[in-house]
């Protein structure tokens, strides 16, 4: 599920989209497999939510052979936008991580939620207050593609 703030959430569909081809870092960092596997439900679309105060992003959703995806795996939000990263309780333990040395030095954005945890009520948020990207992961699922970006615009 997305959830952003204003609206009822459900699935992307209907939701604007953005090219991945517009964001090439976040695209070269979501089908990349020679660092961590590559986000196997990355369908080279990022999610608008530029227009939003707050989005959600599941950690734990359907994806890479279980449940190790991030989703929305990528978003294009305004600076000043709360990220939120909730656990949905399935394929746990997980984190979300943004180490620039380990993602193509490309992230712009460096900031981690800590040891991995399990749980449907674990929540991790961070304010993206500049423009640029960031690029992340969850360190026990990288290997299986358990990636996602956000680009701040």
């Amino acid at each position: 599920m997305i959830g952003l703030a204003g609206c009822g959430g459900g699935d992307s569909g209907g939701t604007d989209t953005l090219p991945g081809d517009d964001y090439p870092d976040i695209d070269e960092w979501l089908t990349e497999s020679d660092i961590g596997g590559s986000a196997g439900n990355y369908d080279g679309e990022l999610l608008d939510a530029r227009e939003q105060d707050t989005v959600t992003v599941d950690v734990g959703a359907e994806g890479n052979g279980g449940n190790f995806a991030f989703e929305p795996p990528g978003v294009v939000v305004s600076t000043g936008t709360e990220v939120r990263w909730s656990w949905t309780g399935e394929g746990n333990p997980h984190n979300v991580e943004a180490l620039p040395e380990e993602q193509l030095d490309k992230s712009d954005y460096e900031f981690s939620s800590g040891e991995a945890e399990g749980g449907s009520g674990v929540k991790f948020t961070y304010t993206m207050d500049e423009a640029g990207i960031a690029l992340y992961h969850c360190e026990p699922h990288f290997a299986d593609g358990m990636k996602g970006g956000v680009a701040v615009e």
